[in-house]
Order: C-alpha cells, then structure tokens, then sequence
C-alpha cells in the first residue's frame, strides 16, 4: 500500500472551509458585513451579531479560541478579503513594511510578537487596517492556524512570523506544524 504525503494547504483545510463558509454566507448581505465590520471594536454587543453566522461552523470550538481567535479573523476577513496565498502574517508585515519604508512597521510588528494571544486583537486589527489601505495580501487561513497555536511553549509560530518578517529564507520546518511530542502544552 502507498501513501502519499498530504499537500501542505491540506492541514489548512478547516480554515478555510471556515472562512469560505463565512464569505458565502454573507455574501450580498451588506447589513451581515457592516456587523462583522463593527464586532472589529471588540464591543460585545457587535461580537454578539456575528454569532448567527460564524458559530454554526465552528462546532465544538472552545469559546475562548472562538472569542480570541476565529472570530476576530473572520472579521478581519470581512473587512479586508484579501485571497491570495501568501504565508505567514510575517510576510505581510514585512510588505506593509517596505511599502511604508518607517520604523512604526517595525516597532508595531516587534510588539505583537510579545503579545499573550488575549491581547493580540487590537493591534492585529490595526496592522490590517494599515495593510489594506497599501493592499497587502493576508492568508487568513493561515493566519487562524497560526493563532491556534500563538501560545505553544516553543513560540515556534512567533519566530516563523518574525523569520519572515527580516526575510530568512523559510526552513523545511517553518510552514509545518511542530511533531506530537512538540504539542503537548
């Protein structure tokens, strides 16, 4: 019997069936994207209107991964789709970087690296918002599978942001995900 190796967009797959489903969902309902726009403030009223929507497809998620995590990207996806499959938020950053040729970039990006996964949202959604004004590509499939895994003890997600970031080249290892032993958190 031969086994193939699963292609690396496969271990994406429930991102993005996620976001896709959110995309379809809203599609030509302007009042759904305006309440995925507002729910960015972190205002529990606005989050609480995004409900309908995305908790159908989230399945037996934990409302902590839902409230830090899966929420906030299909909001940010809302406001800024942005398709294209790019890699990590670490190039992102390094285009919104070089677009902008300032220290902010930088310093902005030096930041969230250090940031607990329940203080990333705010300023997450400010580098976004800066990128989509310079339309910068963000993979948000990859961005959620990122954020599942922000607090894992090796920060091996933060140091393939930031390897991406000041332009090293990516190892065998960057784009995958650590082995089961690594995951024990």
């Amino acid at each position: 019997m031969t086994t193939t190796q699963p292609k690396p967009r496969n271990r994406l797959e429930r991102e993005i069936r996620f976001l896709q489903s959110v995309s379809d969902r809203i599609k030509n309902d302007n009042g759904a994207k305006a309440d995925f726009k507002r729910a960015l403030s972190g205002e529990p009223t606005h989050i609480r209107k995004v409900y309908p929507v995305v908790l159908p497809y989230l399945g037996n998620t934990s409302e902590r991964e839902q409230e830090q995590i899966w929420i906030p990207v299909a909001c940010l996806s809302v406001y800024y789709p942005s398709t294209q499959k790019i890699g990590n938020f670490g190039y992102s950053c390094r285009g919104l970087a070089t677009a902008t040729n300032s220290e902010g970039a930088d310093r902005r990006f030096r930041a969230l690296l250090d940031l607990a996964l329940a203080d990333i949202q705010s300023p997450l959604t400010a580098l976004v918002r800066q990128m989509k004004s310079k339309k910068i590509a963000i993979d948000y499939p990859q961005l959620l599978a990122d954020l599942r895994q922000w607090e894992h003890p090796n920060q091996y997600i933060q140091d393939q942001w930031a390897r991406a970031f000041w332009g090293a080249p990516p190892s065998s290892s960057d784009e995958s995900e650590p082995a089961a032993d690594d995951m024990a958190e």
